[in-house]
């Protein structure tokens, strides 16, 4: 049975490797045999502490020098560890002394400094604050400044938080400061005041006692003048009592002969209304006779008018109907003559026999040209043609001839209040989670509250976050058609088209327009942005808005009838994982309500409640690739969603693949090693302790670590 090699070989055959393409790793190469061989040479004491270092040493932006950055971590490595594997909590130490040479940490960014690292007796808050400095402008420029305000301020502060926090104020002021000594005399002085230090001089005690006898005198100058004050106090407040019992009197009086007043004005007032409405009702009942006579005046003139035209129509009508069915009749006499023509009948019978059939045809073709049915010597044999003969529309499917019934949906009725319809609704979602365990999305009730008010929700997130399945249960909810229409990719996929037939092709969009109901525009951002834009003549809410569609219907939009969008973008264009998204014209996005939907970890629990191994193992994935997201500041690749936990507990039910290819094709396939890598450094502080998710994380390790080694073939 093969020995497992020890991670100091395989880094430094991984080493050793590199050195034929690049001859910086030979420094440290040279360093690992060396140490090997004599392991008392390593600068480092524990070999797996220099294995460790070796591989972040790989991984630094900075190392296009090798040899200055073992000798910048020999040095580091006197500081953090002075007495090697002596020193007190020697195992804490190693774990700090590592995590200045993290990718894109303290050492990375050039910002170490032995003085600044002695000062913190808290060697995880040094970390800390290393790491917000890493953040601020010029830090690297300032650090020796940084590191002389750190030293001299530190014998003020016996509080390790508070020192922690002067260093990144100090160092956010130095950042933009021009004269930088003075912003450290100035720091250093708040210090000292702050921790009780005064610089007092004689004068300034004697200036103080000056002050101090010049305010007793005021003092006493001010208490003279309040007793005086109180005094005239009393005499107003005498003055006073007087003259609100005189206003009173005075008021009661007026009230009196006030009331006198109105009451005879109200009379008179009374009076004159009731002569102005005998006055008006009579005006009314006059013009409404003269009203009445105008209106039968002009009903029975346009009945006159109507009747005329009637009998031109007529007339003409008849005429064209004369005319259509004589034309008809010359031409079935003409089809006719031709039919009974020799040379037809003979090519008529040969028909069967395929030589020559091309040549035939064609021939028939020219005669049929040729024909000239004045010369004709066949007799032609009358046919008779119904006189209303006349082209007939195909038939309108009845479904869409049914009026329409316009009763508004209780939840979209704004005459009553939104907080009853909204009550109600809570209501229905209770008892559908109370009786059949629903589970509702954490953005559920923001979505459908702008479905409520007409507001066009445009729905972003992720692909399988569960966009669809949200707007299904709102519709259900709502008691409305769901009608999902995918992206819109030409103009008809909305308003339909006519036919060559001369018919009408009903497109759903039309069936939820004129009757009502939800209509979803899946991956709008996918959609044709020229044919999108159509979607503004649908999206107002007015009482009378209506469209012509094609067929020459005039459609009065339903009550009853929203519009949900959803897409993977904003809708700005093509990112690095929807790269064939388009953006959508503006003046579509000013009529939609942008609302982001993301995944909700409780519908992925419920999915795998009878897998919460799995579940757990999938919060941790997606929180590594997050941290991946916002480290590179754009969408990571191969995230987990709600539609992949659905498809997990399908082949777990069904016992369809075992672990080991769930991981792959779910959790591996199509994702480069360098990016797998990442996740997994990510995932390994949380599995540090044994969690119930432990075996799937090691599974997914281990094959990560298989096709690490192979060079990243799978």
């Amino acid at each position: 049975m093969a020995t497992k090699k020890s991670k100091f070989d395989t880094v430094a055959e991984q080493i050793k490797s590199l050195v034929n393409k690049d001859g910086r790793y030979i420094e440290l190469s040279s360093l690992l045999n060396e140490v090997k061989k004599n392991p008392e040479k390593n600068p480092f004491g524990s070999i797996d502490l220099l294995a460790e270092l070796a591989e972040r040493i790989l991984v630094l932006k900075k190392y296009g020098n090798i040899k200055e950055a073992l000798d910048d971590a020999e040095e580091i490595y006197s500081t953090v560890i002075p007495l090697g594997e002596k020193t007190d909590n020697y195992e804490f130490l190693k774990a700090v002394f590592l995590k200045i040479f993290e990718k894109d940490s303290i050492y990375a960014f050039d910002i170490f400094s032995a003085p600044l690292y002695v000062s913190f007796s808290d060697k995880l808050l040094y970390i800390s604050v290393m790491n917000s400095l890493m953040y601020i402008h010029n830090v690297q420029e300032n650090i020796e400044q940084i590191t002389e305000y750190a030293v001299e301020v530190r014998q003020y502060f016996t509080d390790e938080q508070a020192f922690g926090a002067s260093v990144i104020n100090a160092a956010e002021k130095l950042s933009l400061a021009p004269d930088k000594s003075e912003v450290i005399k100035d720091l250093v002085s708040l210090a000292e005041r702050a921790a009780g230090i005064y610089d007092v001089s004689e004068e300034l005690l004697s200036a103080a006692d000056i002050n101090t006898r010049k305010a007793e005198m005021l003092l006493e100058t001010a208490e003279k003048k309040l007793a005086a004050s109180e005094k005239h106090s009393a005499v107003y407040k005498a003055l006073a009592e007087s003259c609100e019992q005189t206003l009173k009197s005075i008021l009661v009086s007026e009230t009196q002969s006030i009331r006198s007043e109105a009451s005879a004005a109200i009379l008179d007032v009374k009076r004159a209304y009731e002569e102005m409405l005998a006055s008006e009702q009579k005006r009314l009942d006059f013009d409404k006779d003269k009203l009445l006579r105008d209106i039968l005046d002009s009903a029975d003139k346009k009945i006159r008018e109507l009747r005329m035209i009637s009998e031109s129509i007529k007339e003409s009508t008849s005429a064209d109907l004369y005319r259509i069915n004589t034309e008809a009749n010359k031409a079935v006499e003409r089809a006719a003559a031709m039919l009974q023509s020799d040379e037809i009948k003979n090519i008529i019978k040969e028909l069967d026999q395929t030589d020559g059939l091309v040549e035939k045809i064609i021939h028939v073709e020219q005669i049929c040209r040729n024909f000239d049915e004045d010369t004709a010597s066949v007799k032609t044999v009358p046919v008779a043609v119904p006189a209303a003969s006349m082209p007939v529309s195909p038939e309108v499917n009845e479904v869409y001839s049914t009026p329409p019934d316009m009763t508004v949906n209780f939840f979209f009725n704004e005459s009553i209040p939104f907080t009853e319809r909204f009550e109600e609704l809570n209501r229905k979602k209770e008892k559908d989670i109370n009786e059949k365990g629903a589970l509702y999305h954490d953005r559920f009730n923001d979505v459908i509250t702008a479905v409520i008010e007409n507001s066009n929700p445009y729905l972003i997130g992720p692909s399988g976050c569960g966009k669809t399945f949200l707007v299904e249960q709102i519709a259900s909810l709502l008691g409305v058609e769901f009608i999902d229409i995918g992206y819109i990719n030409e103009e008809y996929d909305i308003i339909g088209f006519q036919t060559a037939s001369g018919g009408y092709n009903y497109p759903a969009f039309y069936r939820a327009y004129k009757y009502g109901g939800i209509v979803f525009c899946d991956e709008f951002d996918n959609s044709n942005s020229r044919a999108a834009v159509k979607l503004n003549s649908f999206m107002s809410g007015g009482r009378n808005a209506s469209y012509c569609f094609p067929n020459g219907e005039r459609v009065m939009r339903h009550p009853n009838f929203r519009i949900i969008a959803a897409g993977n973008t904003a809708g700005s264009g093509a990112d690095r994982n929807y790269s064939t998204r388009e953006k959508i014209e503006e003046s579509v996005q000013q009529r939609f309500t942008a609302m982001y939907v993301s995944y909700d970890n409780r519908l992925e629990k419920q999915i795998l409640s009878a897998y919460p191994q799995w579940f757990d193992f999938a919060v941790q994935f997606r929180s590594a690739t997050d941290k991946w997201s916002r480290t590179n500041d754009c969408s990571a690749p191969g995230i987990f969603t709600t539609r992949d936990a659905a498809t997990i507990r399908k082949y777990l039910d069904h016992r369809s693949f075992d672990e080991a290819a769930i991981i792959d094709y779910e959790f591996i396939e199509t994702k480069d090693t360098e990016y797998l890598l990442y996740l997994v450094k990510q995932m390994e502080e949380y599995y540090s302790e044994e969690r119930e998710s432990s075996a799937i994380f090691e599974l997914f390790r281990k094959r990560v670590s298989e096709i690490a080694e192979n060079g990243g073939i799978r």
